[in-house]
């Protein structure tokens, strides 16, 4: 399966040519050449594995989330009883989504039922019922042209003027329109006469108000009828059991039996873009794992820096030729590095990068690159400034003979020996300062410790 992901990752780089050169990727390409003896094949190969790393993500971030969306086809409704908890006070109303199988019918309905919290009186502000009776005024058809002709909705608002005036609704005769506005089935065609009162309270003073509408039959198809009944059933036996925790949903609306259950939760959309964000995000991750391994190379090379130069020190001054020494720095770097991987030691922390660079230079030597080019290319792979003025050095040397480079090197290690401890001392202050605000938090928890038995003692 991984072998499939890899040529597919082979196809789109050659595809998108995404190991060329391009506007942002000069930065990435030399550091990933530099982490690497592969040269150019390390790019390539590094954009291979991370478009393989992606498709493999989406591939098994849509397998689960096919399978999710199979299980949910799969899966029944869960059922419940025909009781809904109701909130309690203070909780506000709740809705519920809920589907329910008719009697008869292959298909579920689906309805949205709002369940109240358990009622208890509140008291109003009087200054603002005047503004609330006009304000009903105007609300109150809600889409009817008027209330000579309602075949609609009409609108009772339970509070006005942000809440500060409570309003309670009646209509005679009762059960035409119910108490939110909402309209029961008429049959007589002639419409029927209702007298509305609203009582208006605000801080313990009442204002009512009164009105006349002419109800007609509403112009609905057989469907909408039917949910329109079995809503005012819901909302019947709410309204019966709002001193009670539950609700008991009605069993049966015109003869028909009904099966209520809760409607499952489709997992395919939230599990398809979980799989987007990770696949995006392991796609950025890999580049900032490539700038910290090209930023933690290049602080070890300055580090060793100095230790080279003082073994290429001791080293020519026992008599040996640059090359002599290159080699003999190699020979012992390869020995130490294989006997610490026969420890089981991890391999990065055997791995010294200015090392595998000699290392580089001698084969290079050995397969029939000149000396002079050899220590050339060895300051240009290391990067810093002070290696390549090294390798330009030993490059000279090979080509004019110049004298006096042991001593050249010998100032140049107690140099760069300075130039550690000052790194050293920066990367210490940097550590201090990151300790800065854990310090700062300790301090303040301390306060706190210190402080509240002192102010609770008063």
């Amino acid at each position: 399966m991984r072998q499939i992901f890899e040529k597919m990752g082979v196809f789109l780089v050659d595809l998108m040519k995404l190991d060329r050169p391009g506007k942002g990727k000069e930065g990435i390409h030399q550091e990933l050449i530099a982490l690497s003896a592969e040269g150019k094949t390390a790019v390539r190969n590094y954009y291979v594995r991370k478009v393989s790393v992606l498709l493999m993500v989406l591939f098994a971030g849509l397998l689960f989330s096919f399978l999710g969306l199979a299980i949910y086809m799969a899966v029944p409704e869960r059922e419940m009883a025909q009781l809904l908890n109701r909130p309690d006070y203070g909780e506000g109303d709740r809705k519920e989504a809920l589907k329910v199988q008719v009697e008869g019918e292959e298909n579920t309905r689906e309805l949205e039922i709002t369940v109240q919290e358990r009622k208890y009186t509140d008291q109003e502000k009087q200054k603002l019922i005047d503004q609330a009776l006009q304000n009903v005024e105007q609300v109150l058809p809600g889409e009817n042209r008027s209330l000579d002709e309602v075949r609609s909705n009409l609108n009772f608002p339970s509070e006005s003027e942000n809440g500060a005036v409570k309003i309670s609704w009646l209509t005679i005769p009762y059960g035409v329109i119910q108490e939110d506005g909402s309209l029961k089935e008429v049959t007589d065609e002639a419409g029927v006469l209702v007298e509305i009162q609203a009582t208006l309270t605000c801080g313990g003073t009442e204002a009512v108000y009164k009105s006349y509408a002419k109800v007609f039959p509403p112009n609905l198809p057989p469907e909408e009828r039917f949910n329109r009944v079995l809503k005012e059933e819901v909302e019947r036996a709410d309204a019966q059991s709002s001193h009670e925790t539950s609700i008991r949903l009605p069993e049966y609306v015109e003869g028909k039996n009904l099966l209520w259950s809760y409607p499952a939760e489709n997992p395919f959309p939230a599990m398809f873009i979980l799989t987007l964000v990770m696949a995006v995000c392991i796609y950025l991750k890999m580049d900032s794992a490539v700038h910290r391994r090209a930023e933690a190379r290049k602080t070890q090379l300055m580090l060793d820096y100095p230790d080279l130069m003082w073994k290429m020190t001791m080293l020519l001054g026992a008599g040996l030729s640059i090359r002599g020494t290159f080699f003999r720095i190699s020979g012992e770097y390869q020995r130490k590095k294989k006997e610490d991987s026969g420890k089981k030691k991890r391999l990065h922390k055997t791995i010294r990068y200015v090392y595998e660079e000699v290392t580089s230079a001698c084969y290079e030597m050995q397969s029939g690159v000149s000396e002079a080019q050899a220590y050339e290319r060895f300051g240009k792979r290391c990067q810093l400034p002070e290696y390549i003025r090294l390798g330009c050095v030993l490059s000279q040397n090979v080509k004019k003979g110049a004298k006096g480079l042991a001593y050249l090197l010998e100032t140049e290690a107690e140099t760069s020996l300075n130039d550690r401890r000052n790194h050293a001392r920066k990367i210490g202050e940097q550590a201090g300062t990151k300790l800065l605000v854990p310090m700062v938090l300790m301090l303040a928890v301390v306060l706190v410790i210190l402080m509240v038995p002192a102010f609770l003692s008063f």
